[in-house]
């Protein structure tokens, strides 16, 4: 397919060739996933030494803002939408295991939770989150790359 993308003379048609060929099949997921994990850890680990007993209440609000600017440089990096998307699902997994980690090390003085007042199925917007930012990011990186090439 990049073959064909560079011999062509419609540069739009051979942009969007030249990026389906790099982003074939799932190899941005993995990345996308390591970087929500990290980021569920880290919430857990800010959760337990910074915010001990009152955790803020935009703490959520925090993590969204948060998941749309790793979803941006996730587009940045040429991760598709449905990647950055389903890499996002790791977040509560990620979480999760840093509370795990954390009563397995302290004990009775862990968090029981990752988030308290937050459902697991809230994941779900992390996930629109990042796909969207992610789509956008790489809609303005292309629009900006045929405009001037």
């Amino acid at each position: 397919m990049q073959n064909e993308a560079s011999s062509v003379n419609d540069r739009e048609w051979a942009m969007e060739t030249t990026q389906a060929a790099r982003r074939f099949g799932w190899r941005g997921a993995g990345e996308a996933a390591a970087v929500f994990a990290a980021l569920g850890v880290g919430m857990v680990l800010l959760g337990q030494f910074l915010w001990r007993y009152d955790a803020p209440d935009a703490l959520w609000v925090g993590v969204m803002l948060l998941t749309g600017v790793a979803g941006s440089l996730l587009g940045a990096r040429l991760v598709a939408a449905l990647e950055a998307g389903a890499g996002a699902l790791a977040f509560l997994p990620g979480a999760w295991l840093g509370v795990l980690g954390l009563q397995a090390l302290l004990g009775d003085a862990a968090p029981f939770t990752p988030i308290v007042g937050v459902a697991d199925a809230d994941g779900a917007v992390l996930a629109v989150i990042a796909a969207c930012a992610a789509g956008t990011t790489q809609r303005v990186i292309t629009r900006r790359a045929l405009l001037t090439a």
